[in-house]
C-alpha cells in the first residue's frame, strides 16, 4: 500500500517529466536505431545493455538469463526500504526488447516529423520502454521509488510468442500484486484491459511426386490435400465466440508439371476463453489427422501460445485507477479490449491485476509506417507514475 500523492508531489512529477522530454526522445532514438530483429542477437543484446545500465543507475540489481536460440532476457529487481517496506506494493513491469524488423528490412532508423516519430519498434515497443524509464525516473525524483517492490522482465522473444521466456515471466509473477505491460497504446489513446488468446500452427503435408501428364494417377497431390485442410480450418472461425482462424501463408510444389510432393501453411488463431482454446486445438489436430487425398499425410505442430485474458475484477479495478488518475491529470484515457496478444496475457491468466497498452499512442505497428505521437511519451509516463502512487489493493470482493 502506498501513501496517496498530494498535489505538490503530482506537480513535481509532471514538471520533471516535462523538463526531461527532449532527453527521453533522444533515448528513444538510440533504442530505435539499434536494430533488435530476430536475426540480430547482437542488436538485442545492445538494447538489453541500454536497459541494464538504466536500472543499475536507479539502484536495481540485474540478471541476464540465457536461453536457447541466442535469446537473452533481463530481470531487474529493487526492494523497498523504510518503515513501509513490509506493505510495499509488489509491481511487475513487462516490456520486450525484440521487434519484427530484421536487420535486412530496410526500415532501420528513427525519424521525426513534427509531433510524429517513425521507426522500427518506435511503438512496439521501444517507445513503451522509454515510458517505463521516464515514470521510474520521476518516482525517483520525488523520492517515492523506495515505496515499491519492483520486478521487471525484459524478454527478447515476445514477437514469436515468448517461447523461451514464458516460464520466466510466470515464475517471476507468482508473488506480484499488479502487472504493467508497456505495449504501444491504441490509436484512440485507450489502454488495454483484456486481450485475446493467441495460437499458431504449422501444417506440413506430405504427398507423392509424379509426372503430371504420364503418371498423374501415381501421384498424391500435397497441395490439393492442404487446400482441403485449409478450407476446414477456416470453417472453425466463429465470430459470435470471438474466434478467428487465419491461414496466413501457404507454399508448396516445385514445378507446374510435377504432382506436388510437399505443401505447408502457417495458421494464426485468436480465441477469447479457455474452453474455446481447447475446442479449436482439438479440432485443428483432428482435421490434420484425416487423409484428405489418398496417399497424403499431414503433420501439425504448435498450439495456443498465449492464454486468453478475459476481463476480470482485478484488472477492471486497475483500469479504473488509471482512468481516474488520467482524469485528475487532465488526460483523457479509456480502457478497451483487443484481439492482439502480449506477455500481459500470462500475468492476467494467473489472476494478477494487469493493464497493458501503457506505451505511447501509435499506429500501423509491424509495418514500415509504424509511428507514434511523440508528446504521448511524456503523457503516458505521468499517467503511470501518478497511478502507481494512487494504488491500493482491491477490496477482497474484487480481488
Amino acid at each position: 500500500m502506498t501513501t496517496a500523492p498530494d498535489q505538490a508531489t503530482i506537480d513535481q512529477i509532471v514538471s520533471y517529466i516535462d523538463r526531461r522530454e527532449d532527453a527521453f526522445v533522444e533515448r528513444l532514438r538510440k533504442l530505435v536505431d539499434t536494430n533488435s530483429g530476430l536475426d540480430n542477437p547482437d542488436g538485442r543484446l545492445d538494447c538489453l545493455a541500454q536497459m541494464d545500465r538504466f536500472y543499475r543507475l536507479l539502484g536495481f540489481t540485474t540478471e541476464r538469463l540465457e536461453r536457447p536460440g541466442e535469446m537473452v532476457h533481463l530481470v531487474a529487481r529493487r526492494a523497498p526500504t523504510g518503515s513501509a517496506a513490509a506493505n510495499a506494493p509488489k509491481v511487475m513491469l513487462l516490456g520486450h526488447l525484440d521487434t519484427v524488423f530484421d536487420s535486412t528490412s530496410g526500415f532501420l532508423s528513427f525519424q521525426r516529423a513534427g509531433e510524429w516519430a517513425t521507426g522500427p519498434g518506435v511503438g512496439d515497443m521501444k517507445g513503451g520502454l522509454v515510458v517505463l524509464q521516464a515514470a521510474l525516473e520521476a518516482l525517483a525524483h520525488v523520492r517515492r521509488l523506495d515505496d515499491f517492490d519492483w520486478l521487471a522482465v525484459h524478454n527478447a522473444d515476445e514477437e514469436i510468442q515468448s517461447p523461451t521466456s514464458r516460464e520466466l515471466i510466470e515464475r517471476c509473477a507468482i508473488d506480484r500484486e499488479l502487472a504493467l505491460d508497456f505495449e504501444v497504446g491504441r490509436a484512440s489513446g485507450a489502454l488495454v484491459r483484456s486481450r485475446a488468446g493467441v495460437g499458431r500452427y504449422f501444417v506440413q503435408v506430405h504427398g507423392r511426386a509424379a509426372h503430371s501428364g504420364m503418371h498423374h494417377a501415381d501421384g498424391a497431390n500435397a497441395i490439393v490435400a492442404l487446400a482441403a485442410i485449409v478450407a476446414e480450418l477456416a470453417d472453425l472461425t466463429d465470430y459470435d465466440r470471438g474466434t478467428t482462424i487465419n491461414v496466413g501463408t501457404i507454399t508448396g510444389g516445385s514445378k507446374r508439371n510435377i504432382v506436388p510432393e510437399e505443401a505447408r501453411c502457417e495458421v494464426d488463431v485468436r480465441i477469447r476463453d479457455s474452453a474455446e482454446a481447447e475446442r479449436v486445438d482439438v479440432a485443428v489436430k483432428a482435421i490434420c489427422a484425416r487423409e484428405h487425398v489418398p496417399g497424403t499425410s499431414a503433420e501439425v505442430v504448435g498450439g495456443i501460445g498465449r492464454p486468453p485474458w478475459r476481463p476480470f475484477a482485478g484488472s477492471e479495478y486497475l483500469a479504473r485507477l488509471f482512468v481516474e488518475t488520467g482524469t485528475a491529470l487532465g488526460i483523457e484515457v479509456t480502457a478497451e479490449d483487443t484481439g492482439g496478444g502480449s506477455d500481459a496475457n500470462f500475468t492476467a491468466a494467473m489472476g494478477i491485476p494487469t493493464i497493458d497498452g501503457l506505451g505511447p499512442i501509435g499506429e500501423e505497428v509491424h509495418t514500415d509506417r509504424e509511428r507514434i505521437q511523440l508528446w504521448s511519451v511524456a503523457e503516458r509516463a505521468k499517467l503511470v507514475a501518478c497511478s502507481l502512487l494512487g494504488w491500493t489493493p482491491p477490496p477482497v470482493a474484487e480481488a
